[in-house]
């Protein structure tokens, strides 16, 4: 059993993942520590919620890493949690800087990060090892007589839904000239299923909660429904497990399609989801559970223990403010 020692955590890009700082902010105060909140947007929902608000610079400016660094050092942080996929390589790059502040930055292996944040690279990987995922093309091999007659474009290393197109095969030239950097899928049919997922520290996974995205907004969940894993847990878990010994660990995000051939699986992302409060109130209390690791309390796996048919709907809150936070 660990010690119960008070941990500074810190949100980067927090925006508005209000509901993710709130859950860490319930697991540290038993504790007697803090979360703090950092963008670069002075009005970041976040921010007004946090124990403490604090302004960054942009992920890709050259000072980026040195500067988290002195933050870490002057509020003592003991965890870093980034929130959006730009912010993951720098970071699993840095982790020996970073430890050797006594600090941990929630990121996987970056072998792990050039993978999945590439969609032609998750296609080969998981391929490679047995996984089903969209028989993909980029625009140098497109052989019309090759392609089904529907069609997804999209960036290979796209987000957020952005220049995602569908498409006739007929028509995909003019797709590929409107699109950076573009990968070309065949379309799925059936229902589409997010997976918030954890592992340890080692690898090892935890947890997960499977569920159907019924709306989103701007590739954000914002109307779901947990289901049943009876059937999913298998391919589930080996999906997980590759992950984990591919370098992965902390929050995991899954997407995949139910297909009338099995389930297919189309992305992940090594962070948290945007939808991941559904899973937390569904059972997944993944910020409490990573608290109690930093603490050396080793978590023991709950395959399958959360609430089915739990459904979650969204609305705005408002922050009433005189000033920005800086």
């Amino acid at each position: 059993m660990g010690e119960n020692k008070p941990l500074n955590i810190l949100i980067t890009s927090s925006g508005r993942r209000t509901s993710l700082l709130l859950a860490f902010k319930e697991a540290v105060k038993p504790l007697g520590g803090r979360v703090l909140a950092g963008d670069i947007d002075g009005l970041a929902p976040t921010l007004f919620l946090a124990d403490k608000a604090l302004e960054l610079i942009p992920v890709k400016h050259r000072n980026y890493i040195p500067y988290l660094c002195s933050i870490v050092e002057k509020e003592a942080i003991d965890l870093i949690v980034p929130t959006i996929d730009t912010e993951l390589g720098a970071l699993s790059e840095s982790r020996a800087t970073f430890q050797e502040l006594g600090c941990i930055p929630l990121v996987s292996n970056a072998d792990l990060i050039e993978i999945t944040f590439d969609k032609w690279k998750t296609f080969e990987f998981f391929s490679s090892n047995g996984i089903d995922v969209p028989r993909s093309w980029l625009p140098e091999s497109l052989c019309e007589s090759d392609l089904p007659d529907k069609l997804f474009i999209k960036p290979r290393n796209g987000s957020a839904s952005q220049h995602t197109y569908k498409a006739e095969k007929s028509t995909i030239g003019n797709y590929v000239k409107r699109v950076p950097d573009p990968i070309i899928q065949e379309e799925l049919k059936g229902p589409e299923v997010t997976v918030d997922a954890l592992l340890d520290f080692q690898g090892r996974l935890i947890h997960y909660v499977p569920r159907i995205r019924i709306r989103t907004l701007a590739g954000e969940s914002i109307e779901g429904e947990t289901i049943d894993d009876r059937e999913l847990r298998p391919w589930l878990c080996r999906i997980l497990e590759l992950i984990g010994s591919k370098g992965g660990i902390g929050p995991m995000t899954l997407q995949f399609f139910i297909t009338d051939r099995g389930p297919v699986l189309t992305e992940v992302n090594p962070r948290f989801g945007g939808g991941f409060p559904l899973a937390n109130a569904a059972g997944g209390c993944y910020p409490e559970w990573i608290v109690q690791m930093l603490n050396g309390v080793e978590i023991k796996p709950r395959i399958s223990e959360y609430r089915k048919g739990l459904y979650m709907t969204r609305h705005y809150t408002e922050i009433f403010t005189e000033r920005k936070a800086f």
